[in-house]
């Protein structure tokens, strides 16, 4: 049990610290101050330090601030603490006042050691019963139910609710949800010491904050309740903490809001801001995300960028990783710019991947599609940039790395591959490509045997067989879709050799692999 004394008188002070000292062990007697403004700017102190008092023990009358102006400015910035009030007037009226503000007791000085007693034993009992329940009333504990959609029409919790915290079933709870990814360990002390701040010192605010971490999430969330104005809150947010944050965390950091009626629709305002966190793919950092900010988005229809494919790959058949890597960056600014929806940007993005990822398996670089894969995932899972720029480098490099096989090819073998690489989704035939490339239809084959030790049509296969592969497990898309991505004009026809190829169909291997 923490314990605060506040008392102008030496003497009284002393005697009081030194019967509390001579109780059981769990007293702790984390500090003392000489008049209200000291106690106040204490008990703060001790709270941003994680030791928040669960007593304090004050007199009233003391110089600057006197014990009951220091009560209602606890209770102004919402500190709830036991309070004993001590005075040497047995006046009925401070007894009275003491009892309004909600003080616990009222003891007239000189204290008696029995009587220090008889309240702290009261106390702890007071104490030791509200932790049994303090797992129900916790805002987290009711949050995560919430969240996972378990309390909804729980009437016992809505009522604790209301009595812990005067929260009715139907008030609109604010959720501001921050998310870190990767700079999470790195900021989450300084995050977390901001937003304690603005629980404790809101009082120039028109509502209440608490603050959860999801470890799992790596990010914050923060509920407001007893909100009077929702509009001037979400303002606040956006022009005050949010840039306070985002200034903070170098990096990723995204900041999103969603409000609830209550903590019964909890469940569909989290995932409100899982969908509004998509959108810090197109928005700019340090915007403020939410459903009504993303209906005002004007949006234009989405178009391939063609021109961006082809540059890239060029870049691929010069082993220009930091070209690539530029032209990455031009798409995603292509995409801001329109804007579009995350879900085409995303889609577009995969389908330039695996353009590059295919050219790069079939010109040596054997790491490639295993690489490849883990990237697409990362984009088709990405809610923000960072998310997808994190692996950039190292998947260029492994597109731009060469296998020794790729010295012993002849130049015809590599330009036949270059071909089906670039066109075996069209139907492509090694009559075509044999006169592209000005040799016989029968030479050709011959070649392309020998060197590579598959035949023409197992390899255009193979091509179509991986694309499906990906295809399958970096996207949600249908059989109709990734069939013409990979050259067939048939979904059924795609799915018998699919099976024959893999043993499954393409359904089955999405779910084995996805």
């Amino acid at each position: 049990m923490r314990i605060i004394v506040i008392e102008d008188n030496e003497l009284y002070k002393n005697e009081l610290l030194q019967c509390l000292e001579q109780e059981e062990s769990d007293i702790e007697i984390v500090g003392s101050a000489s008049n209200g403004a000291e106690g106040l700017a204490l008990t703060e102190k001790l709270i941003r330090d994680n030791l928040t008092p669960d007593v304090i023990f004050t007199d009233v009358r003391m110089p600057e601030m006197d014990g009951f102006e220091m009560i209602e400015a606890l209770q102004r910035r919402g500190i709830s603490c036991k309070i004993v009030v001590t005075s040497s007037c047995p006046e009925f009226l401070y007894a009275k006042r003491a009892m309004e503000l909600g003080a616990v007791d009222f003891l007239v000085k000189p204290l008696k050691v029995y009587e220090v007693r008889n309240v702290l034993g009261r106390l702890r009992r007071e104490l030791e019963s509200e932790k049994k329940w303090k797992h129900i009333l916790n805002l987290e504990y009711i949050f995560l139910n919430a969240m996972a959609g378990k309390i909804k029409d729980d009437q016992q919790i809505g009522d604790l609710i209301k009595e812990g915290y005067g929260i009715a079933p139907e008030e609109r709870i604010g959720v501001l949800g921050i998310g870190m990814s990767s700079n999470y360990e790195k900021y989450k002390e300084q995050v977390l010491q901001m937003l304690k701040e603005l629980e404790i010192f809101n009082q120039q605010q028109d509502f209440c904050a608490y603050t959860i971490e999801m470890y799992g999430r790596q990010s914050f969330v923060v509920l407001f309740y007893h909100m009077g104005n929702e509009h001037e809150t979400y303002q606040y947010l956006e022009q005050t903490i949010v840039p306070m944050i985002c200034n903070t965390v170098r990096g990723r950091v995204i900041c999103t809001w969603a409000v609830s009626n209550g903590f019964g629709n909890m469940y569909e305002a989290v995932r409100e801001l899982d969908h509004a966190a998509e959108w810090n793919l197109i928005l700019k950092k340090g915007t403020l995300i939410c459903k009504e900010k993303i209906q005002k988005i004007a949006l234009y229809p989405y178009k391939y960028p063609v021109n961006l494919e082809k540059e890239a790959k060029e870049a691929l058949l010069n082993k220009d990783a930091k070209r690539l890597k530029e032209i990455f960056f031009r798409y995603w600014d292509y995409c801001r710019e329109l804007p579009c929806t995350p879900q085409e940007a995303k889609e577009g993005c995969i389908r330039i991947a695996l353009v590059l990822i295919q050219m790069a398996a079939e010109t040596g670089a054997v790491q490639a599609q295993r690489k490849g894969q883990t990237f697409l995932q990362r984009i088709s899972r990405a809610n923000g940039w960072t998310d997808v720029e994190e692996k950039v480098d190292t998947f260029f490099e492994y597109l731009t790395s060469k296998d020794e096989a790729e010295n012993d090819m002849s130049l015809l073998v590599q330009k036949a591959l270059e071909n089906i690489r670039e066109y075996y989704d069209q139907g492509i035939t090694l009559e075509e490509i044999a006169e592209k490339l000005h040799v016989t239809e029968e030479y050709l084959s011959t070649q392309f045997r020998k060197e590579t030790g598959r035949t023409f049509t197992e390899t255009i296969r193979g091509y179509r067989i991986e694309r499906i592969k990906e295809l399958l497990t970096a996207t949600n898309w249908k059989l109709t879709k990734i069939a013409e991505l990979a050259g067939y004009t048939d979904p059924k026809y795609m799915s018998r050799v699919f099976k024959e190829e893999t043993g499954m169909l393409p359904l089955e291997y999405r779910k084995k692999n996805g």
